[in-house]
């Protein structure tokens, strides 16, 4: 796992949360709430409905993206452990075949690194990636053994590289699986609400209104934060690390 903090993304909320207090502010002088504070028993239910929606959601959500997130991680894993043990089986075949395919892995596993780890954080396929694991492929399929030791390991090698393929397949699959935006729609929709409804509530003290709509909209734009960062595995603040591949022993 890794983890970084990106500043700018706290501002323009900090920024929305500023023009909402003014608003607020310039609501309460006109006399808004007066009117609100004749329907406050009507809106404790809604805000107690609508919190009660959003929380069964969000927990729904969170879980579904956590065990994704998880799997992707789990992906890379087995992965490096399959390309790993290929390797070291590898280095008992003769100094060409063992050459080659430690340079064709070097160059796959480079190449993730560089390019695919960013493109599936897009949200898109590496196709040179695909061809870089062809030919690593090709390198093991290709391999010449001088003996039967050679021969036997060779078979041990094709079977590695055909677990090392679906290994691969599963975690790009899991890489580009988002949550459905309809989904993610719903969620924030129902915080909207909410937090419309904390906005218009007719708090007795301006004060104690303000404080209320700043921590209910910090705690519903950290669970919109945690459930958009998570469901990308390879960016964000909290991601998957592609250093299992960079730890290959080439």
């Amino acid at each position: 796992m890794s983890w970084t903090i990106p500043f700018e993304k706290i501002i323009k909320p900090a920024g929305w949360l500023a023009v909402a207090l003014l608003g607020q502010a310039a609501l309460r002088q006109a006399g808004f709430y007066n009117f609100t504070a004749r329907e406050a028993e009507g809106l404790n239910v809604l805000i107690q409905l609508v919190g009660d929606i959003y929380a069964v959601l969000l927990a729904f959500t969170i879980f579904v993206i956590w065990g994704q997130f998880n799997d992707v991680d789990n992906c890379v894993m087995r992965e490096c452990s399959s390309l790993d043990d290929l390797l070291r089986f590898s280095s008992y075949l003769n100094d060409d075949d063992a050459s080659a395919i430690r340079k064709a892995m070097a160059a796959y596993t480079r190449h993730i690194l560089k390019y695919e780890w960013q493109a599936l954080g897009d949200g898109k396929k590496d196709k040179q990636a695909d061809e870089q694991f062809t030919r690593f492929m090709s390198a093991v399929v290709e391999a010449v053994p001088k003996s039967e030791a050679e021969r036997a390991l060779h078979l041990r090698l094709l079977e590695a590289v055909e677990k090392s393929s679906e290994r691969r397949d599963e975690r790009v699959a899991k890489s580009l699986t988002r949550i459905p935006p309809t989904l993610a729609s719903l969620v924030n929709t129902i915080a909207g609400v909410l937090l419309l409804l904390i906005f218009v509530y007719p708090f007795h003290h301006w004060l104690a209104g303000a404080a209320c709509f700043i921590v209910i909209a910090a705690v519903l734009f950290l669970a919109n934060f945690v459930m958009r960062d998570t469901d990308n595995p390879l960016k964000g603040v909290w991601n998957v690390s592609p250093e299992p591949f960079a730890e290959l022993r080439l």
